[in-house]
């Protein structure tokens, strides 16, 4: 360990010399060499196997996986902090479903809807605000049929109000 020889390390550990802790952070440190020097494949690799998520999103963001992302985002559990960052990593990328599915499992409504607005997903944005009773879907819907009049999208503006019953 002194010596930074972490390959090293691992062969010992798994030899008997050392606890599943102290496997996890060789694993971690070989991520992090990896991530050093641009290799981002590896990276992942031992940052999956290091249990680290926080690396791991960073590590498949720099690839552009984003199938196994969404796999990540599916096995984090509720109220995870990586979900905060996985989000920020979706809503970057334009990616508004799954950046909104990362808000929702932190708990933050909010922010999904913000996201989906930020992102032009007005209709995904409406239906979080209507399914989780946001107290702003008012001046949601008044935003939304503004944006649909700027282009000039008369129905669509009708058929909004017709659903949230307003008149």
């Amino acid at each position: 360990r002194k010596l930074g020889d972490w390959p090293r390390v691992v062969q010992l550990i798994e030899q008997g010399a050392g606890n599943d802790a102290d496997l996890k952070n060789a694993y971690k440190h070989l991520g992090d060499y990896s991530a050093e020097r641009g290799k981002w494949a590896k990276a992942a690799k031992y940052y999956g196997t290091a249990q680290d998520n926080e690396s791991l999103v960073e590590a498949y963001f720099r690839l552009e996986d984003f199938g196994s992302l969404e796999n990540l985002l599916n096995i984090l559990p509720e109220n995870s902090p990586v979900l905060e960052r996985l989000g920020e990593r979706f809503q970057s990328m334009g990616l508004c479903e799954s950046a909104a599915n990362a808000y929702l499992k932190l708990g933050d409504v909010k922010r999904a809807i913000d996201c989906c607005v930020l992102l032009n997903q007005w209709n995904q944005a409406v239906e979080l605000a209507e399914q989780h009773n946001f107290l702003q879907i008012e001046s949601l819907h008044g935003k939304y049929a503004n944006s649909l009049l700027e282009k000039n999208k008369k129905m669509e503006a009708v058929e909004l109000y017709r659903k949230a019953n307003k008149n």
